[in-house]
């Protein structure tokens, strides 16, 4: 009774599985949408609004009889401080290389205005390239104030990473769908396997580049990505692991694809040392050149 019902339904699932793009079919429409957006992303500006919660820990050495270092702690305190930062945001390519990069200035922190300032200690940006090492300081000056908790910059173009060119250096595969709101999105998940592209850790005078995995979302109904996630991990001693989640939710505008929400969030083991919320509004195409 079951062998006719069973063969019925194979030219069925056969059609729908022939209708589905395959998996190239993705990774073309994400390259397609990133040579889009190195298009008509330069020269974009915003307003950007930093909702930040972080906590800055110490570290405990524990010394032995002859002041040699046995092992050490780190702690951290149990509130975190908060910060209000609205910035002016742009989008220009700076350096010999002209590179894409997010360019910021601080306008107002926890509703008073301050003038630009600080010099960056600790911070993580994203680039599809290694930034320049002259312009490496001015691209993040602003952002790492003295009184935030840590800054995050150059993740509102992560789309670049997916570049035609680039994708060489990933593997990737399907994830299934989700169903997040009224439109459904195809998940492609990404694992970096080569390149010099990924997550930058900036550490006072030293750098270090970390390979990511995450996801892609797109848009099922015309394939345009509107989510991208990246997630790091990196074991700094036995007991120590540092984990670093970030997600950029795109959207479609007038001026092709924006940044619309980035969420970036570091821990410590099990406990978070920083959340980043970054909103942007009100796009629009500056006519004069970002220096």
């Amino acid at each position: 009774m079951l062998r006719p019902v069973l063969i019925g339904f194979l030219p069925a699932l056969m059609l729908y599985a022939q209708s589905r793009p395959a998996l190239e079919e993705y990774l073309e429409a994400v390259a397609r949408t990133a040579a889009t957006f190195a298009a008509s992303a330069p020269g974009l500006m915003a307003e950007e609004t930093l909702d930040q919660r972080g906590r800055r820990g110490f570290v405990e050495i524990l010394r032995g009889k002859k002041d040699e270092i046995k092992d050490f702690e780190i702690k951290l305190p149990e509130d975190f401080r908060t910060h209000h930062v609205v910035s002016t945001y742009a989008l220009g390519e700076i350096g010999e290389s002209h590179v894409l990069h997010e360019i910021r200035t601080i306008v107002e922190i926890d509703g008073q205005r301050v003038k630009p300032a600080g010099d960056p200690r600790r911070v993580l940006t994203a680039s599809p390239r290694p930034p320049d090492e002259a312009i490496r300081r001015k691209l993040l000056e602003d952002l790492e104030h003295d009184q935030l908790e840590g800054a995050v910059t150059d993740f509102g173009p992560l789309i670049l990473f997916f570049t035609k060119r680039l994708q060489k250096d990933y593997a990737f595969r399907e994830a299934g769908e989700r169903h997040p709101g009224e439109e459904p999105v195809v998940v492609l998940g990404h694992r970096q396997i080569s390149g010099a592209q990924g997550l930058t850790f900036f550490n006072g005078r030293t750098e270090e580049r970390q390979p990511a995995s995450g996801q892609i979302w797109l848009r099922q109904k015309d394939l345009i990505p509107i989510r991208i996630t990246l997630n790091t991990r990196e074991r700094t001693s036995k007991k120590f692991t540092i984990r670093t989640d970030a997600s950029v939710d795109y959207s479609p505008s007038q001026f092709g694809l924006v940044p619309e929400y980035v969420i970036h969030r570091q821990f410590l083991n099990s406990a978070m040392m920083v959340e980043n919320d970054l909103h942007y509004a009100d796009f629009h195409h500056a006519n004069a050149m970002i220096p």
